[in-house]
């Protein structure tokens, strides 16, 4: 696997892990063990912020440049 590709999937696997871990405000008293993931849409919360703005274009480009690899 080039350099490139392997930042790339190490960059999306720490987005994925922080998507994926509760925030703070998320977890209360009543959380069971096994419900331990994140149910927020964005990455601060139910809400668009500026950061999702920011990330998501360049989301998008990565995910429509994927399938071009197999052309070249």
């Amino acid at each position: 696997m080039p350099a490139l590709e392997r930042g790339l999937t190490k960059a999306l696997k720490k987005l994925d892990d922080y998507l994926n871990t509760p925030l703070p405000e998320e977890i209360d008293a009543n959380t069971c063990g096994e419900d331990k993931g994140s149910r927020r849409k964005f990455l601060d919360g139910d809400e668009l912020t500026l950061a999702d703005c920011n990330l998501l274009p360049k989301l998008h480009v990565v995910k429509e440049q994927v399938p071009l690899k197999g052309m070249i």
